[in-house]
């Protein structure tokens, strides 16, 4: 059995992959050039409709399905007009009473000009596949029910559409054209790129890093602040498929520090309005009161201030208590000095006499 391929000699399809591949002709030796998509063939023998569709799958894809009256016209102008003009199309039905249905997609598409008149009529209520016609006159292009155990031409058509032709989404086919329907977040004619989030500004005081090392869609991205500020929100934004970051701007506040306590007879004031991370306090005292203790504080990377807070006390107060300081100290330096002045007593007596020395304590 032969096989047979029909292009249109004059009119170059022109597809959205621009791939264009040179086809040599059966009828005759005719070069034509045409682009890769949706081709139509036929056999040139005749066959029940079982056999035509097993025929159509093993050399191209499957019996043809039309989908649209377009496709039904551009089918009938470019199949051949045989002694038997009668080609079986790819829709059928199991029973009188099912609707029909299209091969393949299941769909139920029927034009309203698609029968030929009074057809459907099932005159021997076992015809459940469908010819076209593809003679001259008012029954050119149109549909008739037949007994699928009658031979007919077949009619076959083959995708160009594969695993490669879309990197991320679905190829999809008409007579004229390629498409791919990409998946979510990709785009491009071949659904090779994935769609872009413009570029995140460097938050104040952190830094962000990209777990992919791009900003593309699905690409997450982590904030890290320097020390002395945290998170001021969710940590992560992800790239969406909309081109969008999925939160808002990522941004690192200042630690606080507790607030200072009021201090007795002083007061404080803070470089800054608040008590937050790198803030320094200083503390004067009211008149007549001095310092004790550090005269400022700083706020720390861990929320905490760096000394003991001072206090304020009276001069009078502070005499007394250097004064009581420095009598304690006294007493210390004499109990000290006593101390030691005892224990060397007590090694100088005992001692023993140093060799061919009289002894201190002689008996007449």
């Amino acid at each position: 059995m032969k096989i047979y391929s029909f292009f249109p000699l004059v009119q170059t399809i022109n597809c959205s992959l621009k791939m264009k591949w040179t086809l040599i002709l059966i009828f005759g030796s005719c070069l034509a050039e045409t682009t890769l998509c949706w081709t139509y063939h036929y056999s040139n023998e005749t066959m029940n409709w079982t056999q035509a569709r097993e025929w159509c799958q093993k050399y191209f894809t499957d019996m043809v399905v039309i989908q649209n009256q377009a496709e039904n016209d551009y089918l009938v102008s470019i199949l051949p007009q045989k002694n038997s003009p009668y080609f079986w199309i790819g829709i059928t039905r199991n029973h009188m009473n099912e609707s029909w249905i299209w091969i393949g997609n299941n769909s139920t598409w029927i034009g309203n000009n698609s029968w030929a008149p009074n057809e459907p009529n099932n005159v021997h209520a076992t015809e459940f596949c469908v010819e076209i016609y593809t003679n001259t006159g008012q029954n050119r292009g149109k549909w008739n029910d037949e007994k699928c155990n009658k031979l007919k031409h077949a009619a076959c058509f083959k995708t160009q559409c594969n695993e490669s032709s879309c990197e991320r989404g679905r190829c999809q086919e008409a007579i004229n054209s390629i498409t791919c329907l990409c998946e979510r977040g990709f785009k491009g004619d071949r659904c090779q790129t994935a769609v872009e989030c413009p570029p995140l500004p460097e938050p104040y005081n952190g830094y962000h890093s990209c777990l992919e090392g791009n900003q593309t869609f699905n690409t997450t991205c982590r904030l890290k602040c320097d020390p002395g500020f945290f998170i001021n929100g969710s940590s992560f934004v992800t790239c969406e498929d909309t081109g969008d970051w999925s939160g808002p701007r990522l941004t690192c506040a200042a630690v606080e520090c507790p607030p200072l306590p009021q201090t007795y007879n002083g007061y404080h004031s803070c470089s800054a309005g608040n008590q937050t991370f790198k803030t320094t306090c200083h503390f004067k005292c009211d008149p007549g009161f001095l310092v004790i203790g550090s005269p400022a504080v700083t706020c720390g990377e861990t929320g905490v201030w760096s000394g003991p807070r001072p206090i304020c006390t009276s001069y009078k107060q502070a005499l007394l208590a250097l004064a009581g300081c420095g009598a304690f100290s006294t007493f210390c330096c004499i109990c000290f000095c006593c101390i030691k002045h005892r224990q060397r007593k007590k090694l100088s007596q005992e001692r023993p006499p140093e060799e061919g020395s009289p002894p201190c304590d002689t008996q007449p």
